[in-house]
């Protein structure tokens, strides 16, 4: 089995950032670094998992990268969009999966 390297865009870290702000606001900073951790360790599973998923079929993902493909994180709660260019999975955008519906 080929495995990727997991490349993530800094407009994903900025995501990371502010949701680690968000949940500590909410509950402890323990709790949002754990939670941001988990999001994370998910997401590096596409370094096995990515060639086996679909090109999305949603219009908003292809806005990211014509082949780009999409996998629900955090009790799907979360869309991360990403494509594979080479030997690297890139995560391109992070979103509320309510958003991603066209």
């Amino acid at each position: 089995m080929r495995e990727y390297r997991v490349i993530i865009e800094d407009d994903v870290e900025d995501y990371f950032l502010n949701l680690v702000r968000y949940v500590a606001g909410n509950t402890t900073l323990d709790s949002a670094l754990r939670y941001v951790r988990g999001i994370r360790q998910e997401i590096e599973r596409l370094s096995y998992l990515a060639p086996m998923l679909p090109t999305s079929k949603y219009g908003i993902a292809r806005l990211y990268h014509p082949n780009a493909k999409t996998i629900t994180v955090a009790n799907r709660k979360l869309t991360v969009i990403f494509h594979i260019q080479g030997d690297y999975v890139i995560v391109d955008r992070i979103m509320p999966s309510c958003m991603i519906t066209y």
